[in-house]
């Protein structure tokens, strides 16, 4: 189960990072943009921390997810073009994650 919850997490930091950097590198460069990168980074050290078996790894994922979820409604907002369903999955997605790490 552990593996799989490093798998999913890797999965969702990596697309997180995907996505940021496309918005960085192109026109639409932002803040939560900046944002979006760190918090998959912050996800990823916490797929690193889970693995050693440091304590703190809970938190670190949820500084990333909340970094993240933060970041993408914020791009939502500021593009005008806010899909409800699309951050809930992604809240509830990122609940889940966090569900995992407080559990292993």
């Amino acid at each position: 189960m552990q593996i799989f919850l490093w798998i999913v997490s890797v999965l969702f930091g990596v697309l997180s990072a995907v996505a940021a950097i496309s918005q960085i590198w192109g026109k639409r460069t932002s803040f939560p943009a900046w944002i979006m990168f760190a918090g998959a980074l912050l996800l990823l050290a916490a797929v690193v921390c889970n693995g050693i078996g440091r304590q703190f790894d809970f938190v670190v994922a949820l500084l990333g997810c909340t970094a993240i979820c933060a970041a993408a409604l914020a791009n939502g907002i500021k593009s005008k073009q806010l899909h409800i369903l699309h951050h809930v999955i992604r809240i509830v997605f990122s609940a889940a994650l966090l569900v995992g790490f407080a559990v292993l």
